[in-house]
């Protein structure tokens, strides 16, 4: 028993270690051998990198040289993926190039272009400062009336030109020429119908009785053509010989075409006046001599 408590009392007890002097971990373990490691991973990364390395370790190690390292096969492959990457950027370059070069041109005919608009505006602007200032416009005179136009003459004269009376003239004979021609009638015409006035009334425009009466013998005499008052009669009358044509105006074209005051003296008995005595001679006599005296 003493030996045995003399033994137990002259063994040392275990010493646990703690803080930092404890036992590493596995972790700590991958780690020391990960660090032991990497300076040859290094060496190897340098020989792949540095082929003069690579041959003086070949040369060193005759047996290593006889074999293809892996860094030779990493070294290829990466000297690929340079002359990939270099052959890459090169074009990137060009395109890089051109399109800089592109901007810039654009870039110079903006600015040219601005340039020269600025230009125009100074110019425009001096241009206005030296121009003279504009004169004011004329005042138009106001525009003077023209004299009234004459009624267009119909015929061959416009105002009574028989110079001659009595005979087989009827009276008035000038005043019923202007009045027929400066409405419408040719010279003709309106001989041919003063030459059945005559034979109808010899130009009175008073004459007449028993309801019947006045230049042409109107049978019935409308009321108001005879008054008392010769010249206001007359013309009373001489438009009442228009209003008593136009009733009658289908045969107006044949009588204006007449080609004699006899034919035109003709026409106007038989289509207008219908008379119960034509006595055409006396009618046609007297539309001639008219003419004659008129200048027809």
């Amino acid at each position: 028993m003493t030996s045995v408590a003399a033994h137990a009392q002259s063994r040392k007890p275990a010493v646990r270690r703690r803080g930092r002097h404890k036992a590493p971990s596995q972790t700590e373990k991958v780690t020391r051998l990960a660090a032991r490691a990497a300076p040859v991973i290094a060496v190897a990364g340098a020989l792949a990198a540095f082929p003069q390395v690579r041959s003086l370790a070949s040369t060193a190690h005759p047996a290593a040289a006889a074999r293809p390292a892996a860094a030779d096969v990493i070294t290829a492959t990466a000297a690929q993926r340079a002359l990939s990457i270099d052959a890459t950027a090169a074009r990137n370059e060009t395109t890089w190039a051109q399109e800089a070069k592109t901007a810039g041109a654009r870039s110079a005919a903006v600015a040219a272009a601005h340039r020269a608009a600025r230009a125009l505006a100074r110019a425009e602007a001096l241009r206005r400062q030296d121009a003279p200032p504009a004169a004011a416009a004329p005042v138009a005179a106001p525009p003077v009336a023209a004299p009234p136009a004459a009624p267009p003459a119909v015929g061959r004269h416009r105002a009574p030109v028989c110079a001659a009376a009595g005979g087989m003239l009827p009276e008035n004979v000038g005043a019923i020429v202007d009045f027929l021609v400066s409405h419408g009638y040719t010279d003709n015409a309106a001989a041919g119908i003063a030459g059945n006035i005559y034979q109808e009334s010899g130009g009175n425009p008073e004459s007449g009785g028993s309801g019947a009466g006045g230049l042409i013998g109107w049978t019935p005499l409308p009321a108001g053509y005879i008054t008392g008052n010769s010249s206001a009669d007359l013309q009373t009358q001489l438009a009442g010989i228009l209003t008593f044509n136009d009733a009658l105006s289908a045969g107006l074209p044949a009588l204006n075409a007449a080609a004699t005051p006899a034919a035109a003296a003709d026409i106007y008995v038989t289509d207008f006046e219908h008379a119960s005595l034509p006595a055409a001679g006396t009618r046609e006599a007297s539309a001639n001599a008219v003419a004659a005296a008129c200048g027809i």
